[in-house]
């Protein structure tokens, strides 16, 4: 774990995971009674980490501490909802043998997305990224192996619950600060791969601070060289959700359809044509809607997976506050 000033959400967290071998908390220069909480929960703290916006640096401070064969990531303001003994047995079983990395389902309440969450304590296994960072193979002369290229991963039912920090409203820009700084360096820099999740990143932050426009430029940036993966097809759907805010509403509808042309599979993006369909047309939309699985999607957006009723229709065009 790395923290800092998480006093308010630390003991929920700490208690959800009780029955691990160990913990390994770097704090991150807190100056609450997070180290103390930390410490009454048994794990081992370590405060010489000076933290230089970096995430991946951090998490990897973290990892040189860790002793056990098997590491379980969560930060102070989640919750594991899924039981260690539970954990255990699965990592016993003998097919887990051959795999490095087991994924989890993390809930915000908004949405759902599947994450690297345990993974075996080796040396070439490290977290990349100064922000949004992922966990990737580092070996001596390559270029970092992102695990979602691996096929040695497994996908669980264990579930974490992601909660809202307090500590949040005190630097609320740090994340598309640290990120926005990252992109200034340029390609060339960076490296694509990076150079691209940043591009969807800052996306994300723009959209969510309810700025289509701003996020509108970074997706376009975006869509311009990334390859077509489910990452991609999420791009589409966010561009549709811009569009759609700002009263693009065929825009939004070709948006759609690029996202589901990547990943069929998209809930999301089925509603959202449903939604913005003529009447004679929404049943059709409706049906491909109930086909779908969300298979392999990025991100699960349950509110966005809401069929809209007639009387709904109005909602297509409702625009938020431009910032």
């Amino acid at each position: 774990m790395i923290i800092k000033n998480e006093q308010e959400m630390l003991p929920k967290c700490l208690k959800s995971i009780k029955g691990v071998d160990e913990i390994i908390v770097v704090d991150t220069g807190s100056d609450d009674d997070s180290i103390k909480i930390a410490k009454e929960h048994g794990a081992k703290v370590f405060t010489d980490y000076k933290w230089n916006d970096h995430f991946s640096e951090a998490r990897n401070e973290s990892k040189k501490h860790c002793t056990g064969d098997w590491l379980l990531i969560i930060d102070g303001d989640e919750i594991l909802e899924s039981s260690i003994p539970a954990i255990r047995e699965l990592i016993a079983k003998p097919f887990i043998k051959d795999k490095n990395i087991i994924m989890f389902d993390v809930n915000t309440g908004m949405e759902v997305n599947v994450q690297p969450r345990l993974f075996r304590n080796r040396p070439d296994i490290q977290w990349v990224g100064a922000a949004h960072n992922k966990l990737c193979y580092v070996r001596p002369g390559q270029p970092p192996v992102s695990i979602g290229a691996s096929d040695d991963m497994y996908k669980s039912a264990f579930k974490i619950k992601a909660n809202f920090s307090p500590n949040h409203r005190v630097d609320p820009d740090r994340t598309l600060r640290i990120m926005s700084k990252e992109l200034a360096q340029g390609e060339a820099v960076i490296g694509r791969d990076q150079y691209t999740r940043y591009l969807y990143y800052v996306s994300r932050e723009w959209l969510n601070r309810q700025s289509p426009i701003q996020a509108l430029y970074f997706l376009s940036e975006y869509v311009k060289i990334a390859p077509p993966t489910n990452e991609l097809a999420d791009a589409h759907f966010m561009m549709a959700t811009c569009y759609q805010n700002l009263g693009r509403l065929m825009d939004a509808v070709r948006a759609y359809l690029e996202c589901i042309v990547i990943l069929p599979s998209y809930k999301a993006a089925w509603a959202g044509l449903h939604n913005l369909g003529a009447p004679q047309t929404q049943k059709y939309w409706e049906r491909m809607f109930h086909m779908a699985d969300n298979d392999n999607v990025l991100f699960i957006r349950q509110e966005a997976e809401k069929l809209w009723k007639p009387e709904d229709k109005s909602k297509a065009t409702k625009k938020p506050k431009k910032k």
